[in-house]
């Protein structure tokens, strides 16, 4: 299992101002959850950037053949990290008490590494191991991801001070 951590200093002061007044956090997480997984479907369908501004390498020649080898289609033309779809589709979330997660499980047992590789790149991949997958991280809060964070938080604080549940 691989663990990301938020590290947006303004999305977790935004949710501890939530803590500090008492409020039932899971159904905001809920909320933030349903929209980090829209802005991290976005970020796949659009090729990235990463949440973290980073520019991700697009499908190297080899990749591109192999698809067209295999029949498999390329929904969005030479976009990384999408062939059939099935990674932007499967991203999703779940809340535990007062912890968020958001990622996939779809390669978790389809081919080493899955998910994972695609998001922190390899230099090992391939059946001699010598094939180089770039990282592309697609799971993480980005600054308009703690901007949305920090909205949603401020109107339940908001609704709260008003009485208005």
């Amino acid at each position: 299992m691989i663990t990301i951590e938020l590290d947006n200093a303004r999305a977790m002061a935004a949710l501890n101002r939530l803590l500090r007044a008492g409020v039932n956090p899971a159904p905001v997480l809920k909320a933030i959850g349903e929209d980090l997984v829209e802005s991290t479907r976005q970020r796949i369908h659009a090729g990235g950037p990463g949440p973290h501004g980073e520019v991700w390498e697009r499908n190297s020649p080899v990749t591109m053949a192999l698809a067209a080898k295999f029949n498999r289609p390329k929904k969005m033309g030479n976009h990384p990290l999408v062939d059939s779809g099935i990674l932007m589709d499967t991203i999703s979330f779940r809340v535990s008490g007062d912890t968020l997660y958001v990622g996939t499980d779809r390669f978790a047992d389809e081919w080493e590494g899955g998910a994972a590789v695609l998001h922190f790149g390899t230099d090992r991949a391939g059946r001699d191991h010598k094939v180089k997958i770039p990282a592309r991280p697609f799971l993480g809060v980005s600054n308009d991801d703690a901007d949305e964070i920090e909205a949603t938080v401020n109107e339940v604080l908001s609704r709260l001070v008003d009485g208005k549940n």
